[in-house]
This record gives C-alpha cells, structure tokens and sequence, in this order.
C-alpha cells in the first residue's frame, strides 16, 4: 500500500508540475482568431481539432474544436504562431499566422487522406484494416459487441475463437499471447476469461498478428492478439458515458472522460457491471475394464459477478518532443455461483456400451451434490510511459515500467447427499488464497539510416511473484479436518518467474522489395515450491528467437510478404497449480508443476489485394510445434476421472485463410473471413499412443448497413466445424446474432438493440474415448442474450 500511495503521488505531482509549467504562456493582451473547417465539397466539418503552436512548432499552445457548423473560435496573444487543423480521415493542416489583432481566416479545407499501407473501405471507417504484419479490427463502428466485454468481441474477430470456459485460440492454437496497447497485463495473468471483466466500451481496435517479429515477446506459439484502448486526446473535455441492461441479467454503467488543456491530457475510465445467468451441462461415462459401470452427471449452475474498475491518469507533453504518461488502474470484483450436480449410477449389465441405451439400465444409486461458491478478486496497477522523438517519428525512444499486484480469495461450501433411504451425507469445503506481484520495465530505440533502412532494438525484464495457499476440510465426527482423498491437496504453492530478453532488428528497401531482419534473446528462469512437501522445480533456459519477412510489392494493388518467426509458449501459472478442483467429485482438474514450454516455428506466405471498394488477404501458413501441451484424462478405479495437463505430442499444422470485405452497395458493406487447416498430433503418455489427425474449418461472414441517415444494421454468423482430438472428438458450433441501433441529438448518442446467438444454437459438445472408457460431455451455458445500450457523447 505504501508503494501504490507513493507512486501516485509521484505521479499527480508530476502532472502538476507540467501543467504549472505552461500555464502562462499566453499572457498579454488576447486577440480573438475564429474560421471556418471545410471538407472539399464545401461541407462543415464539425469536432475538428484546432491547434496553436509556437513557432517552432515545439510547444501545444492552446486550442479547440469546431461547432456542428465547423466554425471555431480561440483566443490568443500578439505573436507568431502555427495554426494546425487535424481530423480523423483527413490530412493535417498546418500554416504560419500573426497575429497582432482580431481576425478572420479564410476558409480552411482539408484534403481526404491517402491510404498507404491501409485499405479503407468506408467513409468513417474500415471495420478491417489489412496488411502483412497484422490485421486490425475496429471495435467503436461494432454495435454488436456494445455493452459487452473483451470477450464479446473476441468473438467477432476472424481468425479468433473462444469457447465457454474463456479460452481463446488462433487458428485453432490456444498458445495466443494477449496484449493491452501492446504490453502484458495482468487481465490475462491467470487465464484469459479476466478478460471478461474489460468493458467493449473502452476498446478502440483488435490487432491480430500471426508471424510476429522479434519486435514483441517471443511467448505464443499461435501469434498475438493486441487489445488497443480508447486514447481520444482532442483538445477540450469530452467523452462519453453508456449505460446498458440485458437479459439475462447483465446491467452496466460506465464513462470515458477526457480533458486535454494546455499540455496535459487527463483521462477517466470507469465502469461497473453486474451479471447473473443460467448454465447447465451433462456428462456421460462408461468404463468396462475389471468392473462395468455407467453413470449420467447433470449440472445445474447460477452464476453471479459483480465488478467495478477505475483507469486514470495524465499524458504529459514536455518540450523537445517529449512525453510522460502516469497511469493507475483499480479493479475490484467479487461474486460467486450455486451449482448442483446430480450423478446417477447404472448397472449397465454389458461392458462397452454408449449412451443410447441407458433407459432400459437399472439405477443403483442418485447423488446430489450442492456447491456454494463465494469469490473476491482485487487488482492494482501503476504505470510510467515515456516517449521520446529525436528528429520526428523515424527516431524514436520509449521505455515503459509497470508494476502490478492482487489477489484472489475463494471460498466453497459442498453438501452431498445420497439419495436412498439411508441418505448419508458429506460435507466438505475449500479455501483458495493467492496474491501476486508483477513488475516489467521495457526500453525500446529505433532510427531511420539514410531514405530506405531502419534499425530497431530493445530490452524488457519482467518478474512474477505468486503465492497460493489451497485448504480442503470435510466435517468427520463433529469436527473439520483434512480427508484421506485431500491429503497432497492442502498445501502452500509458491511461483517465481523471471524474463530477460534483448533484440534487434534491421529493415529496408530495395526497388519492389522491402525486408525486416530480427533476433530475439530470451532468458527463461521458474522456480516453484509446495511448503509441506518441499516438491518443487527449478528451469532455467536461453532461446534464441529469429524472424524474417519478406516483401514484394507487384504494384499498387498487388503485393505478396514470406515471413518466418520462431516462438514459445509457457504454460501460464493456474497450470502449474497442483491443486485439485473439489466441486465436482467424479470428475478433477489437477495442474502440474512439472510443464516445459511449448516451441514452435512458423512459416507463412500472404497475398493482398485491394481495389476501390474492397480488399482481401489470403495466406497459406505451416506450424510446427514440440512438447505440446494438451489436457489428459484417466480414470481411476473408483470411476473418478483426473485431468491434467502434460506436454504431449508434436504436432504439424498447416492451412490456408481469407479475409475479406466489399462494398456491396452505398452504405452496405460485406466482410468475412476462411480459414481451413490440418493438423496431426503424435504423442505417449504411461505407455498409450495418442494419434490424432483433426481436419476443421472456421467461418465468419459480417453485414453491415446504414440506412435512412441515422440508422445502423448489423448481423453476423460464426461457424466452426468438428475436429478430432488426440483422445476423442469434439463438435462444431454455429450462431448467429444481429444489432440495431438508432443516432439521435445530432449523432450525439445513440440507442441500440443487441441479440446474441439468435437461434440458441452455441454450445459444447466433447467425446473421451479410450480403450477402456467413454465419455461425452454437453455444456449450455446463457448465450442467447438480449442488450439494450444508451450511449452518449459530448
């Protein structure tokens, strides 16, 4: 507490300090300078930034916006100035005024931007943006995701797909790293479904990369996922404030605000939501090996959250092209969930049956199990950016120092009772406590040599601190104490991890050809302890990671890049936790502290096309990968199945992706995206091969439409076909969802309905089969959703 208190301090002191610095430089007498911001065809354009610079053009002296009409008005003293004019889609402005007396502009018109490297399909904005490095996707034009959180719309961005349990993979390889404008984040610490807990509303764009360069952290086998937030700094206050309500229950309020004066651009994000919905799901086992048993397993879940965050701080614009950024994020979540689960036990009367037959089986016993869950999560962040350009954007300094900490308690009471005339009944329960530190620091230089060439190189070291206390108990003979079935369970697991890594790269241009070079140096070090055990591991590891992209630009519509990159995946911390989830008693999950990384090296050659109403990227990729992590689960004889990961297989994965989209006609646009691939997996595990060659397919398809001026329709469909696993199969899914939204007070704000899985169609659906063994497990959970959304904007 006392470093987050000193750090803030620090912080607002230094605002304060910059903001002193510059107040008063428009002192003496003031002079009023008003004009009028057009486009080419003589339109108004309104929120236009109007900036007043020294003549230097070092120094933001003041500045405004103009009205609906485009007209401005600002004040300013005898002197020689720089008037710049900048709005989104258009060319910046710039000219030299003086200014000894009140005067009229003439009319200023902006010229309609050139595209360069991006393909803009619409007047306001593209929904896709594509190049060979990444493939961004606008977040603010999609009302089907208002409302909603980062995972809402993760599940709209090609390429990407997530399932219930919040996992989120790429091309079908959950080794995803997640970004937050480009840097970690602890929303993605333990698992990405805390991104649950991001509002959509602070979301500016999804930047999706699949072969990066040594520029970012090697971890992530399958690529990167960049998250990019809200940073609107024009001149003035301004921002927005949405409220939202939904069935089922899903109620939120929260407000971006912004406040640029003189040099300092202040900013508050807050938002609070609550959620309550329904999931239910079932599992059938059979086992016919010594004994012969079946058993059918119904759960039935309300879940509940209650969260609130709060994101504020001040970017700081200093002389000589500087800028300081101090920032602070709070966020406090507390809730919980009632499940019951209710076993039914079969004698089957024939080993190796499926689930088809079990009306007609004898039922020897039913169990029904009660959890009450209660939880708490508390995460603190404090951040200093600079920047630093030496002779403009092509010679750049940045570094970035973050520091984090948390923790997260859980508490579960579970009663089960037999359903029989003697109606025995256990009791047991379960506390989890585990609080964490992270700290990073990354630097980061780059400068242009000469027209064509460009060298980059950097350094980041992070740290990350975990301790997890884990407690089971069940009430025996009128006291609480430790079962037999728990003891290995209760224990204190402590995490340390720490990585150094240096890079560099050089980039250039030759005629049609353009390349970028890059080596990336990592150095890994784990170390994990269980206190009573005295168990532990101990890794320390030196990769080398290089990357190589290759570009050939046929002409200005045609180019083609061949990239490679090599990669790896840690497992993340909750997977290396040797506790066993209790709340369900026929079926665990257990980590394992003993888990390598995962390696992988990925090749891939892109072709993109673009014209005046449309675009589309295709890409032919290969991935090789070694010690794959993958979930196992054996069945011991009391027919209670463990799972737990292990690093596998090998695995070979190729396959071939389009994106597109097109203007279809005036203000209707159409967009989707393909990707088909293969994978092969091979793989031991206590002596039993694991062979799996899974063929799948993902789609996605997106219409957009405005009409009659003010309103806004979009509808989307998602399919993903079955695959195979390495011990079974699992179903596709396919759904379908539609927005409408309504602009009123002068595009001020605007009202939208939103409807998510239309037809209720979305769900998982798993097979187990092995020699002795099989399972098939179906999970619902509250995914057809209705939200309505209020925002407004000033």
């Amino acid at each position: 507490m006392l470093i987050k208190t000193f750090s803030l301090v620090f912080a607002f002191f230094l605002c304060g300090w910059a903001s002193s610095s510059v107040l008063g430089q428009n002192a003496g007498e003031q002079f009023q300078l008003s004009g009028i911001v057009e486009d080419i065809e003589g339109n108004a354009i309104s929120f236009a930034t109007i900036s007043i610079y020294d003549e230097s053009e070092t120094d933001l002296l003041t500045g405004t916006t103009t009205n609906d009409e485009g007209n401005f008005s600002i004040n300013v003293s005898t002197g020689s100035y720089v008037l710049k004019v900048s709005y989104i889609s258009y060319a910046d402005y710039s000219q030299p005024i003086e200014v000894d007396d009140s005067m009229v502009l003439e009319t200023i018109t902006l010229q309609t931007k050139q595209a360069e490297f991006e393909v803009i399909v619409e007047g306001e904005r593209s929904y896709m943006e594509m190049n060979f490095d990444s493939r961004s996707f606008n977040v603010g034009d999609d009302i089907t995701s208002l409302g909603g959180s980062a995972l809402d719309v993760l599940d709209h961005v090609p390429s990407i797909t997530t399932d219930f349990e919040g996992n989120v993979s790429l091309r079908g390889n959950q080794g995803v790293q997640i970004l937050i404008n480009g840097r970690p984040s602890n929303l993605v610490r333990s698992g990405t479904d805390a991104l649950s807990s991001l509002p959509s509303s602070m979301i500016k764009e999804v930047e999706v990369i699949t072969n990066p360069s040594a520029r970012y952290s090697a971890d992530g086998t399958a690529g990167i996922i960049n998250i990019i937030l809200v940073d609107d700094v024009r001149l003035g206050f301004n921002g927005n404030i949405q409220v939202n309500t939904g069935y089922p229950q899903d109620h939120g309020i929260g407000a971006n605000l912004n406040y640029h004066v003189n040099n300092i651009n202040w900013f508050f994000n807050t938002d609070f939501e609550y959620e309550s919905g329904p999931e239910v799901g079932s599992t059938f086992q059979s086992f016919h090996a010594d004994t012969t048993y079946a058993f059918d397993e119904n759960t039935d879940i309300k879940e509940r959250n209650l969260e609130g965050s709060f994101y504020f701080g001040a970017d700081m614009y200093l002389p000589n092209d500087q800028i300081l950024t101090a920032s602070s994020r709070i966020s406090l979540e507390g809730g919980g969930e009632d499940s019951d689960v209710l076993y039914t036990d079969y004698n089957p009367g024939v080993p190796g049956v499926y689930r088809n037959a079990q009306d007609d089986w004898e039922i020897i016993q039913q169990t029904n199990r009660h959890d009450n869950r209660d939880m708490r999560e508390n995460d603190f962040d404090l951040r200093l950016q600079y920047e630093k350009q030496f002779d403009g954007r092509d010679h750049l300094l940045t570094a970035d120092a973050d520091f984090e900490f948390g923790i997260e308690n859980e508490e579960s009471s579970l009663i089960e009772i037999t359903l029989d005339e003697a109606g025995q009944t256990g009791n047991q329960r379960m506390f989890s406590n585990e609080s964490y530190q992270e700290a990073r620091l990354d630097v980061d230089y780059e400068r242009t040599l000469g027209e064509n060439n460009k060298v980059e190189a950097g350094y980041r070291s992070t740290f990350d601190w975990m301790d997890n206390n884990y407690n089971v108990e069940e009430f025996q003979d009128g006291a609480w104490v430790v079962p037999d079935e728990a003891v290995g369970m209760t224990d204190n697991f402590t995490y340390f991890e720490n990585v150094n890594a240096l890079y560099s790269m050089v980039s250039g241009k030759g005629g049609p050809f353009t390349y970028q070079l890059g080596l990336r140096t990592e150095n890994t070090r784990i170390q994990t302890e269980l206190d009573e055990t005295g168990q532990g591991s101990n890794q320390n590891y030196v990769n080398l990671f290089p990357s190589v992209f290759v570009s050939y630009t046929l002409n200005e519509k045609n180019s083609f890049q061949l990239s490679y990159s090599r990669r790896i995946s840690r497992p993340r911390s909750y997977m290396l936790l040797p506790f066993t989830e209790i709340s369900d008693s026929r079926s665990r999950r257990i980590g394992n502290p003993e888990l390598s990384p995962e390696f992988g090296n990925s090749f891939e050659l892109g072709y993109l096309r673009y014209w005046e109403t449309g675009s589309i990227l295709s890409s032919v990729y290969y991935r090789h990968r070694t010690q794959v992590i993958e979930r196992v689960s054996t069945i011991d004889g009391r027919g209670v199945t463990t799972t737990q990961p292990i690093n596998l297989a090998t695995e070979d994965a190729w396959g071939i992706e389009f994106s597109a989209d097109q203007d279809l006609f005036k203000d209707m646009q159409l967009s989707g995206s393909l990707n088909i691939y293969q994978s092969n997996r091979d793989g031991v595990f206590e002596g039993v091969e694991y062979i799996s060659t899974s063929e799948s397919l993902t789609s996605r398809i997106r219409m957009r439409y405005r009409f009659l001026e003010s309103w806004n329709f979009q509808s989307y469909l998602y399919y993903r076909g079955p695959r195979n696993t390495t011990q079974g199969r699992r179903g596709g899914s396919m759904f379908v969802g539609a927005a409408l939204a309504k602009e009123l007070f002068n595009r001020r704000a605007n009202v939208s309905l939103n409807i998510r899985d239309l037809f209720n169609t979305r769900h998982s659906d798993r097979e187990v089969i092995n020699p002795e063994s099989y399972t098939q497990s179906e999970f619902s959970w509250s995914s057809r959703s209705f939200r309505v959304v209020f925002r407004y904007n000033f």
